[in-house]
């Protein structure tokens, strides 16, 4: 069966005629994708946060299920799973279209009733698709630019500064873009404290109220008490998880290790400050994020062929092969961590002189 992509306007049109149930990645792109969506279509879009995982349970389908019964499509938006899931989805949504609109270098599977958007599949060398947001404002032409602008800020982080989308975003809004930013990146720290805290409450009522609740996006955001109080915890366990990290190195010091033990889910976030303290070099960080093994990489050349070398030896890797923002990720189960990380190890030095800078 082939796979079937759709073009900008299959899917305004298809947006534009539905009502769809919105299944969202919990971060700060999946919040404001889903809200961008809602903004489009009007009244008459459900939500559905997946649990903190990107390998749901059975439970979830079931949501699923009774969730799109009465709807015309899923939208499956900035959650970068592997294609079996994908699968379960559609097996979920019994006969409507599941369209997976993403930024993610991607596998998907060739079932019936399975679509997906996303121009940056196969990797995005020249960094335009920084956002799931940005994929859906550009395919849709109707976006507020302030919730595009924190989509791609939460994604780059301070590389989100020289990103040439980012920056037509802040120019649309007027904003100066070295010395306005500091708003932007306030907002996002925001939503990535209530994803690291696992604020579920928070974030699964986050897209309703921003889409259909007429609040200024970032001053609803930055006024909330609990995503602030989440943020100071959650900064200061990032901070203890470094000075406490375990160090090793491989390739004659050309690959930085670390495992780090933390309380809420940073992984990632620190994988990218380590990546930044250690420029020229690869970065492995490894840790249990609530008995769930995790795995970044980040300081690569380029990410595809490690994504690509790990999915061939049956792990479910994903991430991004992008301008500015190379990373894979990994994540297995608890008693699986220290193989996979010895694996990750191997197959970067298999694929050294293509992935690594030095």
């Amino acid at each position: 069966m082939q796979l079937m992509s759709l073009n900008r306007n299959s899917l305004a049109a298809l947006l534009a005629g539905g009502e769809p149930l919105v299944i969202h990645h919990w971060d700060a792109d999946g919040v404001t994708s889903a809200v961008t969506i809602a903004q489009f279509v009007g009244r008459g879009v459900s939500f559905l946060v997946p649990p903190f995982t990107y390998r749901p349970k059975a439970d979830f389908m079931n949501v699923v299920a009774g969730l799109s019964a009465d709807k015309d499509l899923v939208l499956v938006v900035d959650y970068n799973v592997q294609p079996e899931v994908y699968a379960s989805i559609v097996a979920a949504a019994a006969g409507k279209p599941v369209v997976v609109i993403d930024h993610h270098v991607s596998a998907y599977p060739r079932v019936a009733n399975f679509y997906y958007y996303n121009p940056a599949a196969e990797g995005d060398p020249m960094g335009l698709w920084p956002s799931a947001a940005h994929v859906i404002a550009d395919a849709l032409g109707f976006y507020d630019p302030m919730l595009i602008a924190v989509s791609i800020y939460g994604d780059l982080w301070e590389e989100a500064l020289n990103n040439r989308v980012y920056r037509a975003y802040m120019n649309e809004l007027g904003l100066d873009v070295e010395r306005d930013s500091g708003l932007i990146r306030e907002c996002a720290m925001q939503l990535w404290a209530s994803e690291a805290a696992r604020l579920t409450d928070v974030i699964g009522g986050l897209a309703y109220s921003l889409a259909y609740g007429g609040v200024d996006p970032c001053q609803a955001i930055l006024s909330d008490p609990r995503m602030t109080n989440a943020r100071e915890a959650v900064e200061a366990d990032m901070r203890r998880a470094i000075n406490d990290a375990e160090r090793g190195e491989a390739l004659g010091g050309r690959v930085m290790i670390y495992g780090i033990k933390a309380s809420y889910r940073v992984t990632g976030m620190i994988a990218r400050q380590l990546a930044r303290q250690n420029p020229g070099k690869a970065v492995v960080v490894y840790s249990l994020e609530g008995g769930v093994g995790k795995v970044y990489v980040r300081g690569l050349r380029d990410s595809r062929p490690l994504i690509e070398r790990l999915r061939s030896k049956g792990l479910s890797a994903g991430g991004k092969s992008q301008l500015g923002n190379n990373v894979v990720s990994l994540e297995v189960p608890q008693e699986s961590l220290d193989v996979t990380v010895k694996e990750v190890i191997r197959s970067m030095e298999e694929l050294a002189g293509s992935i690594l800078l030095a």
